[in-house]
């Protein structure tokens, strides 16, 4: 009578921790979202043009509040440009081209996310999450960095600019996407279906 009720009570824990409650809606949630991730990717590419000028306008709202200059920002052909300065007058203007811009950077975290969320086991949420982080410290980070570039011009000129803009900014930019990389990876590390296992033992 002991044996089978240790035999039954073993099986039954051996079932509890193999159990995955989440994965029929993981599934489904992955084959919605990970088309959305990829054609987000797309987009990111080719509307790159649209991308920019609203990351650059982004940028002349906290040129404004933060700086106190007054902005004007002109859609030009191949990039949009940034001019600010005083009421005495505006300096000459910064052009966020498809280099100095985050469009390129978020489209591989949209496409890897994408292609996780539809052929790997990862949770749904969590990929989702490791995305939404990583884009954001990298917009984040393009923004500061835009701010400083036409603060450094407006203080001191084409060196400022030239300290702003190929010094600081390079070297902001790529301390940056290797951050939100390795925290993209930290995010996504642990295994699917672990927290809720974990809890059911």
């Amino acid at each position: 009578m002991t044996t089978e009720t240790s035999s039954l009570s073993g099986s039954s824990s051996w079932t509890t921790r193999r159990r995955r409650p989440v994965a029929g809606r993981t599934t489904l949630f992955g084959r919605f979202f990970g088309p959305v991730l990829l054609g987000t990717s797309g987009m990111l590419v080719a509307g790159e043009h649209f991308y920019r000028h609203q990351e650059l306008t982004s940028a002349a709202w906290l040129v404004e509040h933060l700086l106190g200059l007054r902005t004007l920002l002109l859609a030009g052909p191949s990039a949009p440009v940034l001019y600010a300065g005083t009421e005495a007058g505006l300096h000459r203007g910064i052009a966020l081209t498809a280099g100095c811009s985050t469009a390129m950077l978020t489209a591989p975290f949209a496409l890897l996310t994408g292609l996780l969320l539809l052929f790997s086991t990862r949770r749904p949420v969590r990929l989702l999450l490791a995305f939404a982080v990583a884009a954001a410290m990298l917009v984040a980070t393009n923004l500061g960095r835009l701010t400083l570039i036409v603060a450094m011009q407006h203080h001191h000129g084409q060196a400022g600019f030239d300290w702003a803009h190929v010094l600081l900014g390079s070297v902001l930019m790529m301390a940056a996407a290797l951050a939100a990389f390795l925290v993209y990876l930290r995010i996504i590390a642990r295994r699917p279906g672990r927290d809720g296992e974990e809890r059911e033992q």
